[in-house]
């Protein structure tokens, strides 16, 4: 059975659309109004409030819920019932600017823009756990990205018109130059069921990944002087798309220290659509049906925690399959639609990135007082974006990023006075992602359909870089009971 309608049959009743699990997890697909932008990678780096005050390390002491986005056997920290909700509030400054000059004519332009997406980013968990056994289901705003950059110069070759046929007085554009308009969306999603079980001091988790994710992209010119469409421009949407994944960790805990590992496996989802292009030919002015396919990454954490009678120390190390998934994103169309450079129809569309693999180092301390937790944390990536991959249509990301994080505990209070009971807590935490700057190269792949054109075969100088900086707010609350 396809992996679609294996999922399809988890969402839907049947084939009724009111299904409360569905419709929760459409509820939170719209509030994800925007897109996570750009940690290490195209992620958030912590599920869970308590975390993010730790730069993304390990997880609470307690256990919680949303452990089952990294690794499930820490679900063995439950005792009891446990409901986990969080709200991410990313707010990120994207920055693209370009600067182009024709020695030849003299044509001069300069590109400077911000983008300022606010994004609430949502999770929900609840989890049981037994003498030895304990399961909970995790449902999450994984990751995702976009751009919107209106209104950018370019030097638009006559290529494009002859191409298309389009000769009439509104499309001629005798100026050589346009605006182009460039709109990106990619959003996924994720419910996680799992369960562990504890052998005393080890235990093993085990979960699955149901994933849902959708892409949208546009680009477009318009004469600069008229407002007028010209052609070259393209709108692809994609279907929703469905995918499976896995996971697996194990932990190992003695009376001062633990220490934990997972995996969780690459997931291919096919994100099949259509794809339109602006043009004044009636012969191509319906849409094509495109065919592609995305990898979400592996990836291996590993992780120990510290804990004295009032302090908590905690590290984490992760590394990142984005070379397998993020190098190339190839859009095969069933009929010649996308006007090439050298002036011909073609049916692929093509985009480099050219991503590398990451390892992350996440460090974070806890200083607990009575029934408060103080938090902070740092994190380091290398950044997996290359200087081949960058354009305004997928945001750099960042490397340095420093937490802040305040929790409470409350109805169990202090371990000291109940031993027995796990407490409820709200927690929050505060991420700066400090700024971060790649800039592109001669040879790649926006600068050669920027910098040259072929009809007459002109190159001209452009430079261009992308810039990111990102502060997150986190709120959260676990309730826990027996």
């Amino acid at each position: 059975m396809p992996v679609d309608s294996i999922i399809r049959r988890v969402f839907l009743v049947q084939g009724r659309d009111t299904f409360a699990f569905r419709n929760l997890l459409i509820l939170t697909l719209f509030l994800w109004a925007g897109q996570a932008h750009a940690f290490h990678g195209i992620w958030l780096p912590s599920f869970g409030a308590d975390q993010a005050g730790l730069a993304g390390a390990f997880y609470s002491p307690f256990g919680s819920p949303l452990v089952l986005e990294e690794n499930p056997a820490l679900l063995s920290r439950v005792k009891g019932h446990a409901f986990q909700g969080q709200i991410a509030l990313n707010q990120a400054r994207v920055h693209y600017e370009d600067e182009y000059l024709d020695p030849k004519l003299g044509t001069y332009y300069r590109n400077d823009r911000d983008f300022r997406p606010i994004a609430p980013l949502p999770a929900l968990g609840y989890s049981y756990g037994g003498n030895r056994w304990a399961w909970g289901l995790a449902l999450y705003a994984q990751g995702g990205g976009g751009a919107d950059f209106p209104g950018l110069m370019r030097a638009y070759p006559a290529t494009e018109v002859r191409t298309d046929g389009a000769s009439g007085a509104p499309v001629t554009n005798r100026s050589g130059l346009a605006k182009e308009t460039i709109h990106a969306q990619f959003a996924l999603i994720k419910a996680t069921p799992g369960l562990s079980y504890d052998w005393g001091a080890f235990s093993l988790g085990m979960a699955a990944d149901l994933i849902y994710a959708t892409k949208r992209m546009d680009r477009s010119y318009s004469d600069p002087l008229t407002g007028a469409t010209l052609p070259g421009g393209f709108h692809y949407q994609s279907d929703p798309a469905y995918a499976l994944g896995a996971k697996i960790g194990a932990s190992y805990d003695t009376d001062h220290w633990s220490f934990a590992a997972s995996f969780t496996s690459a997931s291919r989802f096919y994100l099949d659509g259509r794809i339109r292009t602006d043009t004044y030919d009636p012969d191509y002015a319906y849409p094509a049906h495109v065919s592609r396919f995305m990898e979400w990454p592996a990836r291996f954490v590993a992780g120990l925690e510290y804990r004295t009678e009032n302090y908590r120390f905690v590290a984490d190390i992760s590394h990142t399959l984005w070379s397998a998934s993020m190098n190339s994103l190839l859009f095969t169309l069933d009929r010649p639609l996308i006007i090439a450079p050298l002036g011909f129809r073609s049916p692929y569309l093509r985009m480099n990135l050219r991503w590398r693999d990451q390892t992350v180092v996440s460090l974070g301390v806890e200083r607990s007082l009575e029934d408060i937790r103080l938090r902070a944390g740092y994190s380091y990536g290398r950044t997996p974006q290359t200087a081949e991959g960058v354009n305004p249509l997928l945001g750099t990301t960042v490397e340095h990023m420093v937490t802040l994080g305040l929790g409470w505990l409350f109805d169990g209070g202090s371990q000291e006075v109940y031993p027995d009971s796990q407490p409820s807590s709200f927690d929050i935490a505060l991420q700066y992602c400090f700024p971060h700057t790649v800039k592109g190269i001669p040879f790649s792949e926006w600068w050669l359909g920027h910098a040259v054109a072929v009809e007459p075969f002109q190159v001209s100088l452009l430079s261009f870089e992308k810039e990111t900086q990102v502060i997150t707010l986190y709120l959260g609350f676990t309730l826990r009971w027996n």
